[in-house]
């Protein structure tokens, strides 16, 4: 009896080696890819954002204008923004998102102009102007992705930004926006 339980113990033991040996066998794997590509030239730059205010503009800016202690229903708040670029590549931009904290709901419209004393604070932007994004402060995207703007190296833009509140805003309350832009090289 003792012979024939020492060959189950055998049996039992090989047979654990197999599955421990065999699955650590199947882990691996080997990839390559070959390409070959044209001649071609390849360019470098700088690529740069900068905002505020014209001559000024920096990459991180608090557009203190846009906005108000006393916005009564119906009210709206409105600033300039420039944005350059100081690169000297063109690139494609956009506004990428917005984020609006707070509880005073508010309605974003982001006009182009020619300067800023074309966005006035009280009024409608005047000169040339085009409308790039009217709705909601939250998530606003302008233009809307994929598309883009172009701005050549050296060159700016001025963008008039207006927050509204409807008729029944909350009282005593506060809500804050922030503007995210993207650049990518063209």
């Amino acid at each position: 009896m003792t012979n024939k339980h020492g060959r189950y113990w055998a049996l039992a033991a090989a047979s654990v080696a197999v599955v421990v040996f065999g699955s650590a066998q199947s882990t691996g794997a080997l990839w390559r890819d070959d390409e070959v590509v044209g001649g071609g030239t390849i360019n470098s730059g700088t690529l740069d954002i900068k905002v505020g205010p014209n001559g000024a503009e920096v990459n991180d800016y608090v557009l203190a204008a846009l906005g108000s202690a006393n916005l009564g229903p119906n009210g709206f708040s409105q600033a300039p923004l420039s944005i350059r670029n100081s690169g000297n590549v063109p690139f494609n931009f956009r506004l990428q998102g917005t984020t609006s904290t707070g509880t005073v709901p508010l309605v974003l419209t982001a006009t182009t102009v020619a300067a800023e004393t074309n966005c006035p604070v009280t009024g409608t932007p005047t000169g040339p102007t085009t409308l790039l994004y009217s709705g909601s402060a939250a998530g606003a995207q302008a233009p809307t992705a994929p598309a883009a703007r172009l701005l050549a190296a050296g060159a700016r833009e001025v963008w008039c930004f207006r927050l509204a509140v409807d008729g029944n805003p909350p009282q005593s309350a506060s809500s804050t926006v922030t503007f995210s832009f993207r650049a990518d090289q063209t």
